[in-house]
């Protein structure tokens, strides 16, 4: 994909009136160059047509190159915002599981360095367009001019363009090797501002990162990106000096065989000056250009991975669920790779059932499958096999978004959004102050307009306003994934004991990942996960026996 098969999708009419007008301009452009010509060949004084005639030319060349130049800009800033949106939304309609494996630094690489390689190239695209209609133009005049003396120039300049071209497949391809280690390069700088309380503690490690790891990539990148700028350099000085190889030949080539008379050879020379500098800002900017359409081309590479495995379906809008009657999972299964494996990690066949007002705790080891199954409840996985039930009605792809609208939950990776984003209320404001005041935050945060006044807190004090969102969004079934690990022991108990039995007596179906043992007599149910498999489907005494 190239810049200007992104502007034909955006907008062909559009997009083939800016170049119209771009043609007008350029062949505006080559008539004031013959107007010139006449007008030095000319003997005495000019008459007034001729006056008027240079006059309207010159009006014509600026009213059409800035018509074409905002024209095309409008078209270029539309273009961005509209590659900008539709990753954007094969982002949100892409499963989880692709995402995770495609990774954050690599969807952060399209959306900043790719976006803004785009941004570049889009923005100078007018003056090429401009620098190619005027070079037209000036052609065409040297055609007409002399059709024979333009044959032997073009062959010249056909045997020039053909190394120009050489050069710039090799930068393109230098372009190409540099964009795929910007993702690399992403995924380290992730790294260093993610880790960077380990990499201070450790001297060896820090030094290990940046000689093993970030200074490699980052030398790579900075090589193949000058690698590919020398040869576009090259190909300016080579268009350069085939510029003036032409003249020569007009100089001295031609008048000494007597082919040329006089007028034509001022011409020729003339319009080929004139030429040095649209063709020095074309071949300047064709650079950006290429780069442009290797970022795009990639963008929409990422995209199209991302949904390869069928893009999640957007339902239109509907009332967000209040109640339910019963959740089953049956003979669910999902298969993953685990870190530092190579075999696949297998979880399930999965049987479960959820009820409203009762409480469920998700139990186990590390790496015994718990957030998995959390995240194959929430429908944020796709089972591989068996099914998801929702009041005996099996959840398919196109119900999928629809029943993930009956959780709330709170991840133990999860993120806070600044603002209360979704959530529009009379009494919300209300609600959340209250809440505020029960989760003791009042001192340290505010609501003003839906938005909180700070989430730089320590990592407790922002479970704690994730857990506010979660009661604002009052939704029937709450998930929290290790919600109390990071806790101090006051507030772990008021979470166990107060706002858990809270949620349960207001009807809500809860599911709990925890390893706090101490408080496993609180739940209706106890479900132990081991190596991916339920084998404690019992509950404490006195708690409910149901499937699991």
């Amino acid at each position: 994909m190239n810049v200007f098969s992104l502007l034909l999708r955006a907008s062909r009419g559009n997009f083939a009136l800016a170049v119209v007008l771009g043609f007008i301009s350029g062949a505006s452009s080559a008539q004031l160059i013959a107007l010139i010509n006449d007008a030095l060949a000319h003997e005495g004084p000019l008459e007034r047509w001729q006056v008027l005639t240079f006059v309207g030319v010159v009006l014509l060349a600026l009213v059409s190159r800035c018509a074409s130049q905002m024209l095309l800009t409008r078209l270029n800033v539309g273009t961005l915002y509209e590659l900008r949106m539709r990753l954007s939304r094969r982002i949100l309609s892409a499963p989880l599981r692709s995402l995770e494996q495609v990774g954050g630094a690599r969807v952060l690489a399209a959306l900043q360095e790719d976006a803004i390689a785009v941004n570049q190239g889009l923005a100078h695209l007018p003056t090429v367009v401009i620098s190619a209609a005027t070079i037209l133009g000036c052609l065409l005049y040297l055609a007409w001019l002399s059709a024979w003396v333009f044959g032997a120039m073009m062959g010249v300049v056909v045997l020039g363009l053909s190394f120009y071209a050489l050069l710039q497949r090799r930068s393109r391809a230098f372009l190409a090797r540099a964009r795929a280690q910007v993702d690399a390069l992403f995924q380290h700088l992730d790294s260093l501002t993610r880790g960077i309380k380990e990499l201070k503690l450790h001297r060896r490690r820090r030094g290990a990162f940046l000689d093993e790891q970030l200074e490699p990539t980052a030398s790579a990148i900075r090589g193949l990106f000058t690698r590919s700028a020398d040869l576009g350099m090259l190909g300016q000085a080579w268009a350069f000096l085939l510029n003036f190889a032409v003249i020569g030949l007009m100089l001295f080539a031609f008048p000494a065989f007597g082919v040329v008379d006089r007028h034509t050879l001022v011409g020729y020379t003339l319009v080929v000056l004139y030429l040095l500098a649209p063709l020095d800002t074309l071949l300047n900017l064709l650079h950006h250009l290429v780069r442009a359409g290797v970022a795009a081309r990639h963008m929409e590479q990422l995209g199209l991975s991302l949904t390869e495995h069928g893009a999640e379906e957007d339902t239109a809008e509907v009332p967000e669920p209040r109640a339910f009657q019963k959740l089953e999972l049956v003979g669910v299964t999902h298969a993953y790779h685990r870190e530092n494996e190579d075999s696949l990690f297998t979880l399930g066949p999965i049987d479960l059932t959820l009820v409203p007002g009762e409480c469920v705790f998700l139990v186990g080891g590390n790496g015994s499958g718990k957030t998995t199954l959390a995240k194959l409840l929430t429908g944020l996985y796709r089972p591989e096999s068996g099914a998801l039930r929702l009041d005996g009605q099996v959840i398919t792809e196109a119900d999928r978004d629809r029943y993930r609208e009956h959780f709330s939950a709170v991840f133990s990776d999860f993120y806070l959004f600044e603002h209360l984003l979704g959530l529009a209320s009379p009494r919300l404001s209300e609600r959340a102050e209250v809440l505020l005041r029960r989760l003791q935050l009042e001192r340290k945060v505010r609501i003003e307009g839906g938005k909180l006044s700070t989430t730089a807190l320590s990592t407790g004090q922002r479970k704690r306003l994730a857990l506010l969102t979660a009661y604002l969004e009052d939704r029937p079934i709450y998930v929290f994934d290790e919600w109390a690990a990071d806790q101090d022991p006051v507030f772990k108990d008021v979470f166990y004991r107060e706002l858990l039995p809270e949620l349960k007596a207001a009807g809500k179906a809860l599911v709990v990942i925890s390893h706090d043992d101490r408080y496993f007599s609180l739940a209706d149910r106890v479900v132990r996960l081991e190596s991916g498999r339920v084998v404690e489907p019992a509950g404490t005494p006195g708690a409910m026996q149901r499937v699991s």
